[in-house]
C-alpha cells in the first residue's frame, strides 16, 4: 500500500486503506494472543508481528527500497494502543466473528496488493511480483504462529488463505504487465482474494494435506506393463501363424 512511485509509476493507494489493513492485522494478532493467554507484552508483540511481518520480509528481500515499518512511527503507536485495547476489552470481540472474518479477508487482500504493487514499482519481474504479493499477504500470520511455537496455519490443511493471496497477486501481476490500468488491477486483486476466501469457506474447500501419487502411478505402471506384455504376446503368436498362412495361400494359388 506504500504510496511509491518508481520506474514509471506504481499505484497510489489511499492511506486510509493502508492503515485499515495494518489495524486489522494488529486486531487479529492481539486476539490470537489473548486466546493463548499471553500477557500484555506478548499481545502487543504478536499484534505488531501480524500487522507488519509480511511487509518487513518483503522489504528485506527487495533491499534498498525503504522499510515501510519505519516510515510511519505514529502508526506503530496507534497499533500498540489497539493491541492494549484488545487485551483489556477482549470480551467485545467474542461475538464479532463474521465482521472480523470479512475484515481479515479484506486485510489479506490489501496486503497482497501492497506486496505486488511495491514489487512491480521496483521493477521486479512477473514471478517476483506474484511471490512478494503472496508473501506479504500471509507472512505476518506465519510469523505470528511461529512466535508461539505453532506450525503456521498457512502450511496446514485449511480453507484458502495463502491460495487466495497468491491468486490476488497473480491477477494483479497479470493485469499490470498487460498494461491494464493499475486501479483496475488493484480492484481485481482485492476482489479475487476476498472472493476466493469466502468461496472456500462456503463450499468448505480446503488444501489437501495428503497427496501421495505413488500408488496411482504404480497401478498405472503395472497396467501399462501388462498391456505391453499382452501386445507382445499376441504379436509373437501372429508371427508364428503367418508362415503357415502364407504357405496355404501359395498352395491355393497353385491349384
Amino acid at each position: 500500500m506504500e504510496q511509491l512511485f518508481a520506474g514509471g509509476g506504481a499505484l497510489q493507494v489511499p492511506f486510509g486503506a493502508d492503515f485499515f489493513s495494518v489495524a486489522v492485522g494488529v486486531l487479529t494478532g492481539a486476539i490470537f494472543a489473548c486466546d493463548r493467554k499471553l500477557d500484555i507484552v506478548g499481545t502487543i508483540v504478536l499484534g505488531l508481528v501480524t500487522a507488519y511481518g509480511g511487509g518487513i520480509i518483503r522489504d528485506l528481500l527487495l533491499q534498498d527500497h525503504g522499510v515501510y515499518f519505519m516510515e510511519y512511527p505514529e502508526v506503530i503507536l496507534i497499533c500498540i494502543c489497539l493491541a492494549v485495547f484488545v487485551f483489556y476489552f477482549r470480551g467485545l470481540f467474542r461475538h464479532t466473528g463474521q465482521v472480523l472474518f470479512f475484515a481479515d479477508a479484506l486485510s489479506v487482500a490489501l496486503f497482497a496488493l501492497a506486496g505486488a504493487n511495491k514489487a512491480f514499482a521496483c521493477g521486479e519481474g512477473f514471478v517476483m511480483v506474484v511471490i512478494l504479493g503472496a508473501l506479504t499477504s500471509v507472512g505476518g500470520g506465519a510469523l505470528r504462529d511461529i512466535s508461539v511455537g505453532e506450525t503456521p496455519g498457512v502450511f496446514q490443511r485449511s480453507n484458502f488463505y495463502a491460495v487466495a493471496g497468491f491468486g490476488g497477486a497473480f491477477v494483479f501481476a497479470a493485469m499490470a504487465f498487460a498494461k491494464a490500468p493499475l486501479v483496475l488491477a488493484a480492484a481485481a486483486c482485492v476482489f479475487t482474494v476476498v472472493f476466493l476466501r469466502y468461496l472456500s469457506v462456503y463450499y468448505d474447500w480446503k488444501t489437501s494435506d495428503e497427496a501421495d501419487l505413488t500408488p496411482k502411478v504404480a497401478r498405472g505402471a503395472r497396467t501399462a506393463k501388462h498391456f505391453c506384455a499382452e501386445l507382445f504376446r499376441r504379436a509373437t503368436l501372429h508371427r508364428k501363424k503367418e508362415p503357415a498362412t502364407r504357405a496355404s495361400w501359395f498352395r491355393h494359388r497353385k491349384d
